[in-house]
């Protein structure tokens, strides 16, 4: 009789957990992309600036900074009501969980809505110029991103109100929170790029 070698494997979790999971890596992989691509941005920008002789071009006053800083405010807490979120399935806190997934979102909205209004006043637009344009393109290619962020939300929080995630079923809300982690810190240096650095000699 011919014995096949076997692993026991009923210690194991049925449910993946961070690294354990393959989506984990997966989405690890493409953060990393996407980081290369806002790096490349950033760089195309301070490109398009040591090619002029001034900056903004135009003739243009450095963008206001009222609203983005209310909105830099906003990104970052809602970063730390998703961590919020995300601990409340780790401990099994159902409401926890919601509240925190619905409260993030909607701050998510609040940064787009904000976003339009104050891109609906900039005097230029992304055809005007090189500086338009570079600026246009990082400020919409972020903003892509907070709405697929959100629209992402949008059907993990559907999963938790039906109860779907628990302690040890929670790779769905690790992986959203991963990526807005992601998305809130990026913008970080977009902001001090775009709206602090016009204002250095």
């Amino acid at each position: 009789m011919k014995f096949e070698p076997t692993l026991d494997v009923r210690h194991l979790s049925p449910y993946a957990l961070r690294t354990d999971g393959l989506i984990w890596w997966g989405m690890l992989g493409m953060i990393a992309i996407e980081t290369a691509v806002f790096a490349m941005l950033v760089s195309s920008y301070f490109y398009l600036r040591t090619q002029s002789l001034t900056w903004p071009l135009g003739g243009f006053e450095p963008p206001s900074l009222l609203l983005p800083t209310i909105n830099t405010v906003v990104l970052l807490v809602s970063s730390v009501v998703m961590h919020w979120a995300d601990k409340g399935a780790e401990y099994d806190d159902q409401r926890r969980l919601r509240l925190g997934i619905i409260g993030a979102a909607s701050l998510a909205v609040v940064f787009l809505t904000l976003k339009v209004v104050e891109y609906s006043n900039v005097p230029y637009m992304w055809d005007d110029n090189a500086y338009g344009s570079i600026v246009w393109l990082i400020i919409g290619f972020h903003s892509v991103h907070v709405f697929l962020l959100l629209a992402k939300t949008v059907v993990v929080s559907t999963l938790a109100m039906r109860g779907f995630f628990d302690s040890t079923r929670r790779l769905g809300v690790i992986i959203n929170g991963m990526y807005w982690h992601f998305v809130v810190a990026v913008w970080v240096p977009l902001y001090v790029v775009l709206y602090w650095s016009p204002r250095w000699s």
